[in-house]
């Protein structure tokens, strides 16, 4: 009779510690960049998902940068099916803060940044692209309105000739051609 009490209360106290355990939560207490709610798919609230967590799983060769081919495995596949429009200055990557635009659907993200797009094309560093700078890079956009852009007439893309062509040509980059 004694060994039938211990194992009633070895199986209770078991019983006990294990419920304890799951109820503390996941570890960080499922606050902010924890996996809390959501089944453990790092979804914040609304159902998205974090920027910061698909950038990072996505990141395979840790650059802080999304190519095409890591795009790829994205799981539902949304991240490379919409890969030039998430990528709004076109540099052929997407980085945080376009994941991020892309996720909250802010105005912001369907305008180029011509600071930030003169900082990924300017091979010299002069501040300014010239047109072997903007083909080099792939950047057919610029390329094509090369000459429309540089008012100047300085054959070199400064940034304020940017910002005045991107702020004439408000266009969304769900028109923009899609790249093969």
């Amino acid at each position: 009779m004694k060994t039938h009490y211990l194992k009633i209360t070895f199986t209770l106290f078991t019983l006990l510690l294990t419920i304890s355990v799951f109820a503390q939560g996941p570890p960080g207490g499922g606050q902010g960049g924890g996996r809390g709610q959501g089944g453990g798919r790092g979804d914040r609230e609304g159902g998205k998902p974090d920027a910061s967590q698909i950038l990072s799983k996505l990141d395979t060769n840790k650059d802080n940068l999304i190519d095409i081919e890591e795009a790829s495995n994205d799981e539902r596949g949304k991240i490379a099916e919409d890969f030039n429009e998430i990528d709004t200055n076109s540099d052929t990557f997407i980085d945080l803060e376009e994941l991020e635009d892309s996720l909250n659907n802010r105005k912001k993200s369907k305008k180029m940044d011509p600071e930030k797009l003169i900082k990924q094309i300017d091979d010299d560093g002069n501040g300014k692209l010239n047109e072997l700078e903007i083909a080099a890079k792939g950047n057919k956009d610029l390329s094509e309105k090369f000459n429309e852009i540089d008012t100047n007439e300085d054959a070199e893309l400064d940034v304020e000739e940017l910002k005045i062509f991107f702020e004439k040509n408000d266009i969304p980059k769900k028109k923009r051609k899609q790249r093969d």
